[in-house]
């Protein structure tokens, strides 16, 4: 029974454990100390830490069978690189063992393996015999290599002139086209257009038809959810899920969350337009304003908010002289995506045509709201309509996290925020 379970088994990782030196005179310096231990029969002990040593894996165990697909995530510095580079064989572990079973193609780092000074052809010719194909094999294929790279007339320049995204494509498809029992990549599709990242991901579902056993280290979740049949999530080199990909995708929202939450006071200090040079100004006619979330009129803890739940931003300001045709606005930026949604009195239909000097509140109501979960920045703008003058503006007024829901699940089509659904109100106060 065991012997058929190993037969279905295309990897095999028990307490697998790796450690780094902070620095790299510390690291060669326990390198050297090591070794020599090992030339006059000294075995180290790799299982403690040595002053300024940290674990970048600790304790990773799982199984891979034949044609499975594994999805691994982790926020950065979570160990997911150093994972596959042991099972790549570029790195030994310090404790624990990774098998292998059979030829394995692996796409780690952009040009790792090609020679500069050589040609597309060249480079095609020496990493395909690496990866264990004959002479007679590559020629059999280097045509489709070429042609699935897309690099046409450019093969026959050298590697060193190449743009990162040629260099990617000639390695992919190199890996791909030796045909691996074992595929290893990490983040490497990220670059190229979106055609040719959806030819990869078509060859890739293919080599899992035919028995090709996939580990793919991703941030993109459309990806994961593509490609991969469970999931391990990591995080300090520990694996705190090994289960479904719709829980591994919820474990890395929710890490993304926690992170967003404990930098929140940074989420807001992103680059300026160069025309204002500082997050926060105007021509001086709005004062002393204030900026809180708040839920059926209680603020709103930790500015976290559960998906899909409706919540208000309270704007309380000093306007120092009448205004007319006064325009109030609010943009919303996502982490990695700017002005995703804007929300203003015009559009909302609060007349504003004439506002006395006075302490006001804009109370804007956000009625379930489209947002995917993940950290957001609120800004917020004053002006006179059809004027360019800012009479206030305030880039990242404050942020908010959207909290993952529990009841239902977001990666099985796209969740665009399309439309808020949402109300002005203005009072004197």
């Amino acid at each position: 029974m065991m012997n058929e379970l190993e037969d279905r088994l295309a990897i095999s990782v028990r307490g697998l454990s790796k450690k780094f030196g902070l620095s790299l005179s510390q690291s060669m310096r326990y390198g050297l100390i090591d070794n020599s231990k090992r030339l006059i029969g000294i075995q180290p002990k790799t299982s403690l830490l040595r002053p300024g040593e940290f674990w970048a894996l600790k304790n990773i165990s799982f199984d891979l069978k034949k044609g499975e697909a594994l999805g691994i995530m982790g926020i950065n510095g979570s160990g997911k690189t150093t994972l596959l580079r042991i099972l790549n064989g570029v790195f030994s572990p310090d404790e624990g063992e990774a098998i292998i079973r059979g030829k394995v193609g692996a796409m780690i780092a952009a040009g790792a393996g090609f020679a500069p000074t050589l040609t597309g052809r060249e480079n095609i010719q020496i990493n395909g015999a690496l990866l264990g194909m004959s002479p007679s094999e590559i020629d059999s294929v280097i045509d489709e290599i070429i042609d699935f790279s897309e690099i046409g007339e450019f093969i026959d320049m050298p590697v060193k002139n190449y743009s990162s995204g040629m260099t990617i494509r000639l390695g992919f498809a190199i890996s791909v086209f030796s045909n691996p029992d074992v595929l290893l990549m990490d983040e490497i599709l990220a670059v190229g257009d979106i055609n040719f990242q959806k030819k990869c991901f078509n060859y890739i579902l293919n080599l899992k038809k035919l028995g090709t056993t996939v580990i793919l280290i991703s941030h993109s979740q459309g990806a994961i959810w593509s490609v991969c049949d469970r999931g391990i999530f990591l995080n300090k080199g520990e694996v705190l899920l090994d289960g479904s990909v719709e829980d591994l995708v919820r474990a890395y929202d929710d890490q993304n969350a926690i992170e967003a939450g404990k930098s929140s006071a940074k989420f807001g200090k992103e680059t300026l337009p160069s025309d204002y040079g500082h997050s926060k100004g105007g021509s001086g006619e709005f004062r002393d304003v204030s900026i809180n979330l708040t839920q059926a009129g209680l603020d709103v803890t930790d500015n976290q908010v559960n998906f899909g739940d409706s919540f208000e931003i309270v704007i309380n300001f000093n306007l120092s002289e009448t205004q007319n045709d006064l325009l109030l606005r609010f943009t919303i930026d996502a982490a990695q995506y700017p002005y995703i949604a804007s929300i203003d009195t015009l559009e909302q239909g609060l007349d504003l045509n004439t506002l006395q000097a006075g302490r006001y509140r804009l109370t804007t109501t956000l009625k379930n709201p489209n947002f995917r979960p993940g950290a957001y920045k609120i800004n917020f703008s004053a002006n006179v309509r059809h004027s360019g003058v800012h009479l206030f503006y305030w880039f990242g007024a404050s942020n908010f996290i959207i909290k993952h829901p529990r009841d239902k699940f977001l990666y099985s089509e796209p969740n665009a925020v399309m439309h808020l659904d949402s109300e002005c109100k203005i009072e004197l106060i």
